[in-house]
């Protein structure tokens, strides 16, 4: 059987090489049909419902709601409070996550460079230990993005610490023309350096939905929860095709945005009635940034939200 393959191999040598050829050609023409933009996980002043490019640093804390008489008031913390910082261009570069006793719980600083279409992205403890470093590679040409992830090691037995070293990565291909993202994960020994399992799946690439919002849905870890489930329901109220979205159950919600801001959330059940509506009422400063929101669930207040804004002098 081996002696089989290889005298076809030989005959047939003229025959791979053509066919690798098809292949780049293929590649080629496919990467020219829709070439990424941009960069995973980068995020600008706009991401966070920002009007100019001169806030330096914002801080999110969600309360929940202190109710006398008619008026609504921050009661206790509700969720881990965020703290972004921007570069003088507009860019997220620093966060920093506070648990809901106010103690740093971890921090996350970004390095970029679209020209080589890298990301570095490095989260450590309070104490500016390590506890992962992911870096991204784009090859816009053929719309992929590689993920590596690194992390320091202590060796249970020698009580050793291994730093750098590479626990996974992750390869995130878009396929424009079926409308698809593959994702392959490689996971490597972190002694032996050599890789140990993997795994293959396919997401359903749909518009307005991009593969770097894929790529972060389902790998970022979930730090604190009312701000990013309030920026993918802002998401939905600004997109004509997610404004309206089916459940499986029958039910449906929509999504309502005023001034480019969530505004409503209704719940229809599939009996086409209200079931539930969250409303949302904004105070603002002087430069036209939202500064507080009440969130009411069916007019009743459900959390209360402070963002302090820092502007660049």
């Amino acid at each position: 059987m081996i002696k089989k393959k290889s005298k076809v191999n030989m005959k047939t040598g003229y025959f791979v090489v053509k066919n690798i050829m098809v292949i780049a050609a293929v590649l080629f023409a496919f990467a020219a049909e829709a070439k990424l933009k941009g960069l995973p996980v980068m995020k600008s002043y706009k991401d966070y419902n920002l009007s100019k490019a001169n806030v330096e640093s914002l801080k999110y804390t969600v309360y929940a709601p202190k109710v006398e008489g008619e008026t609504v008031t921050k009661g206790e913390v509700a969720d881990f409070i965020a703290e972004i910082f921007f570069d003088d261009k507009g860019y997220r570069v620093k966060e920093i996550v506070y648990n809901m006793e106010g103690e740093v719980d971890v921090k996350i600083a970004w390095q970029y460079s679209e020209e080589d279409g890298t990301v570095i992205e490095t989260r450590t403890d309070k104490e500016d230990k390590l506890l992962a470093r992911t870096e991204y590679l784009v090859n816009y040409k053929f719309n992929t993005v590689l993920a590596r992830r690194y992390e320091d090691i202590e060796d249970h037995v020698t009580k050793i610490v291994l730093t750098n070293v590479l626990r996974y990565d992750e390869l995130w291909t878009e396929d424009s023309k079926h409308k698809t993202v593959s994702h392959k994960r490689t996971q490597f020994d972190p002694l032996e350096k050599i890789a140990i399992k993997q795994t293959i799946s396919e997401e359903t690439l749909e518009k307005p939905y991009t593969l770097y919002m894929i790529l972060e849905s389902l790998t970022a870890p979930i730090d604190y929860t009312w701000m990013i489930d309030y920026n993918e329901r802002t998401f939905k109220a600004l997109n004509r095709k997610t404004r309206k979205e089916p459940i499986y159950d029958g039910s449906r919600y929509e999504y309502k945005a005023k001034s480019k801001l969530l505004s409503a959330i209704l719940h229809y059940g599939a009996d086409k009635k209200l079931k539930n509506e969250t409303n949302y009422s904004y105070s603002f400063d002087s430069n036209n940034n939202w500064t507080e929101i009440i969130q009411k669930e069916n007019n009743n207040p459900r959390f209360f939200i402070q963002r302090d804004i820092r502007y660049r002098v």
